[in-house]
């Protein structure tokens, strides 16, 4: 199984040729350390021998003189609306990008001699990798404790980081009348019944307003919702938000959908599901930060509406998971049948690629302004291997998630 059409939030560069060592002056790190170089610009990986980026998301950077580090890629508009409608190489203003902007970005770094190297480019994922806890029909590995690409490698080893674990917390911020909304996926109700695609569940993007499609045992976050109003009163005029009197439910006119006000609920109410420990495809738990597999989201609801001896959870009994029309393009649906993209596009007015909740820069061991989001990595046998030649038939590359800890592949269209 793979991961399909999901966006992510930039990715971290890496060079393998000539890179940095650690000085002399300064003691040699244990096996599995970084060793953050003294200027504080780069990390060198004593075990894969590679050396990174500190900053994990510099095309987002501006400098008070109006200096970026797009490297001559402009800013996107946020127009695009799927993949017949993809831009020419661009950066969104949160930094993330698609793969075509990726390969343009290190090559302009590189033309750039950025800190006086050139030999720049995206982190690599070989195919087959005993680490990982599953394998695909095609025979690749992904999902869980993967880390024997590079990325994997920075998240499992060298941060000592556990899945489904992010890398950032994102804390409690208002966006309009929501609280706890979250950059990443959450999860829709079914796949509309595609019968060649099972375990293929749809998502949707709150970090950049796509949808894309998600294998069930990968984690998300559940934002539930109520078809009609919930507590009976009439009906508000107009087509804005509206707050439901317990504050704890916001109607949306539009759609003729309530939803929950606290859009991470399960952070901090599981409805007796249990914390999760290792992250399996089917295991029914719910993670540190409130995420979650589809098994687990669909308990999550069938728990809420049984709340309170069958009372449900507000005193309704009929929460369930968004439904998403599986036609719909990547970037732009919204309407009736996507009420999660009506919310992001129509009623907080967000544009594609533009995150909810911004991520704080919080330091990752020695590394800064990591996304708890997904990046991108290019496949080949080894970490310290040069990227594959692309294959002119390729539609997805690898993706690693620092929201969770999850190894799949992205639409080449999808924004890391």
């Amino acid at each position: 199984m793979k991961l399909h059409y999901v966006i992510g939030i930039l990715f971290a560069g890496l060079t393998v040729a000539g890179s940095a060592q650690p000085s002399a002056q300064n003691a040699a790190p244990g096996p599995g350390q970084l060793f953050l170089i003294p200027e504080g610009r780069t990390v060198y990986d004593v075990v894969n021998h590679v050396t990174w980026l500190a900053d994990a998301n510099l095309p987002a950077k501006t400098l008070p003189d109006g200096r970026n580090f797009r490297f001559g890629l402009p800013l996107c508009d946020g127009s695009s609306t799927g993949p017949a409608e993809l831009p020419e190489p661009c950066v969104n203003l949160s930094g993330s990008m698609n793969y075509a902007s990726a390969v343009a970005w290190v090559a302009g770094m590189n033309a750039a001699h950025y800190l006086g190297h050139s030999d720049w480019q995206l982190p690599t994922t070989p195919p087959h990798d005993p680490s990982c806890s599953a394998t695909g029909t095609n025979g690749d590995s992904f999902a869980w404790g993967c880390y024997g690409n590079a990325l994997g490698y920075l998240y499992y080893r060298a941060l000592d980081l556990k899945a489904p674990n992010t890398a950032v917390p994102i804390p409690d911020s208002g966006v309009g009348p929501f609280s706890n909304f979250q950059p990443y996926f959450y999860w829709s109700q079914s796949n509309g019944g595609d019968p060649s695609a099972p375990n293929n569940i749809p998502v949707f993007s709150f970090n950049s307003g796509s949808q894309g499609g998600a294998t069930t045992g990968n984690f998300m976050y559940v934002l539930p919702m109520i078809t009609g109003e919930t507590l009976g009163t009439p009906i508000p005029g107009g087509s804005n938000l509206h707050v439901n009197p317990d504050g704890k439910t916001v109607y949306d006119p539009e759609t003729n959908v309530a939803w929950l006000a606290n859009a991470n609920l399960a952070a901090t109410e599981k409805f007796g599901l249990s914390p999760c420990g290792v992250p399996s495809v089917s295991t029914i738990c719910i993670g540190r930060d409130g995420a979650m597999n589809w098994p687990s989201a669909n308990q999550f609801i069938l728990n809420m509406n049984a709340y309170d001896n069958g009372a449900g959870y507000l005193g309704q009994t009929n929460w369930q998971l968004p439904p998403v029309a599986p036609s719909c393009p990547m970037f732009g649906c919204g309407g009736d049948p996507n009420p999660m993209g009506n919310l992001y596009y129509d009623q907080l007015k967000f544009s594609a690629g533009d995150p909810v909740v911004a991520t704080p820069d919080i330091a990752v061991g020695p590394f800064h302004h990591v996304q708890p989001y997904l990046y991108w990595s290019c496949q080949a046998d080894k970490i310290q291997d040069a990227c594959a030649a692309a294959d002119s038939n390729l539609t997805a590359e690898w993706g690693f998630s620092f929201g969770n800890g999850f190894l799949g592949t992205e639409g080449l269209e999808a924004a890391c």
